[in-house]
């Protein structure tokens, strides 16, 4: 039942080389050495999305998120961003790698938009940067129920790394 992925097909190494060889039409050969390798890299970030467990269109929706996202999600999703940003002091930019990583793949892409909106945004961000603490607690954004929480000894999650394709907005 494991068949080779179609996406296989295309040897993006191939066609770095052809594009790079000479060929006797020198406007394509210029047109091909500046876009050929901005597709290739494009090809191989969504690769690379697919093969983290993604869903099918991640990456291709024209926002900063790989998932995609109807303009109420967005807007929500924006505002995790956003507490994240001024919550806990990072980018923009770590705080959409943090919600890509952990909303744009596997089963968080499939299930995740259709229930997020029933909590603040503060309760869907928090998870993305902090680990449970020894209580086995993460904030919530509720003041009341995160009163007792020292968020700056909280145990914070590791960001995604600076190479993978959920960075998606420049530092």
């Amino acid at each position: 039942m494991t068949s080779e992925p179609a996406h296989e097909e295309l040897n993006l190494d191939a066609i770095e080389e052809l594009c790079s060889a000479t060929t006797p039409d020198p406007a394509f050969v210029a047109m091909a050495r500046e876009a050929v390798p901005r597709l290739v890299a494009e090809v191989r970030r969504l690769r690379w999305l697919l093969d983290y467990g993604a869903c099918h269109t991640a990456g291709t929706t024209g926002t900063e998120f790989v998932l995609p996202l109807d303009d109420e999600m967005l807007a929500y999703f924006r505002e995790m961003a956003d507490v994240l940003v001024e919550r806990t002091g990072i980018s923009r930019a770590e705080a959409v790698a943090r919600i890509n990583a952990t909303y744009g793949a596997g089963e968080m892409a499939a299930w995740g938009v259709d229930i997020m909106g029933h909590e603040l945004p503060e309760y869907w961000a928090y998870g993305t940067y902090y680990i449970q603490d020894h209580r086995n607690r993460l904030p919530v954004g509720d003041p009341t129920a995160d009163a007792d929480i020292d968020f700056s000894t909280h145990p914070v999650r590791p960001a995604p790394p600076k190479d993978s394709p959920f960075w998606t907005l420049e530092e």
